[in-house]
């Protein structure tokens, strides 16, 4: 796998977890938390995908399915 193809990978992954921390706070504010309260959450998420998305490429480089 070559750079600009990973970068092409990361940046699409980096696009899905912030559509879905988006997507996470909307819905949390709609269950009336605090914007606060949503925007943390919805950060979380992302953040959470994003590690999810790095360990598993780990794994993956690693060799290991």
């Amino acid at each position: 796998m070559g750079y600009e193809h990973s970068m092409v990978l990361w940046g699409k992954r980096t696009g899905m977890a912030v559509a879905y921390g988006a997507l996470v706070g909307v819905v949390s504010r709609l269950w009336e938390d605090t914007w606060s309260e949503s925007l943390s959450f919805g950060i979380g998420m992302a953040l959470l995908m994003l590690g999810i998305f790095l360990a598993t490429d780990i794994r993956k480089r690693a060799g290991k399915n």
